[in-house]
């Protein structure tokens, strides 16, 4: 399977001898069958409201009428599955973000890991993507519920920007953030 490295070095804290290098923390597809691998992923009860069941997310990719523009992708860093998320566009792009933009979903870095730099690295992974896939997208955009501080908190690091974009949201209100993605060359 092809797999993407990161653009940019990503900081992590605690360094390790057992902890992959920055550099060594890559995107691999995966599919529909590799839900068993992702559901090793775990979250603290209050994260998994945020970012989705499993289940429910797997579900939701093998039953999608745009699976071509549904990309989902394991962090894996060494060898390990360590997160997880989808980048969507075209036809797959929620009602909420206009045409020509990607959206970041279901977004999760298991908890043995968070707070380590992995989130970010993930983060940045997804931007990289976008930059080498897709160069005529100039945004990444997201929706990140106004109770998941901690992710709010990554994604503003991260250089995402919140203009005040609310949506009203089954579990909450979202907040619609963009990262503006320059032309690499």
């Amino acid at each position: 399977m092809k797999s993407w490295l990161v653009c940019r070095q990503a900081a992590f804290r605690q360094p390790s001898a057992a902890r992959p290098k920055p550099g060594q923390v890559v995107l691999r597809p995966v599919t529909v069958e590799s839900r068993t691998a992702i559901k090793k992923l775990v979250l603290d009860p209050e994260q998994e409201q945020f970012a989705g069941s499993v289940d429910t997310v797997f579900d939701g990719l093998r039953d999608s009428p745009s699976a071509d523009s549904e990309h989902a992708f394991a962090v894996v860093a060494g060898s390990e599955a360590i997160g997880f998320f989808i980048l969507r566009e075209n036809d797959a792009l929620p009602v909420w973000a206009p045409r020509g933009v990607v959206t970041l979903h279901s977004f999760r870095i298991s908890r043995d890991v968070q707070g380590m730099g992995y989130g970010r690295a993930a983060v940045d992974l997804a931007i990289c993507w976008v930059r080498q896939n897709r160069p005529d997208v100039g945004e990444l955009m997201l929706a990140v519920n106004a109770r998941n501080l901690p992710a709010m908190s990554l994604y503003l690091k991260a250089g995402f920007v919140d203009e005040g974009a609310l949506l009203h949201g089954p579990i909450g209100d979202q907040h619609i953030l963009t990262f503006p993605i320059p032309d690499a060359g």
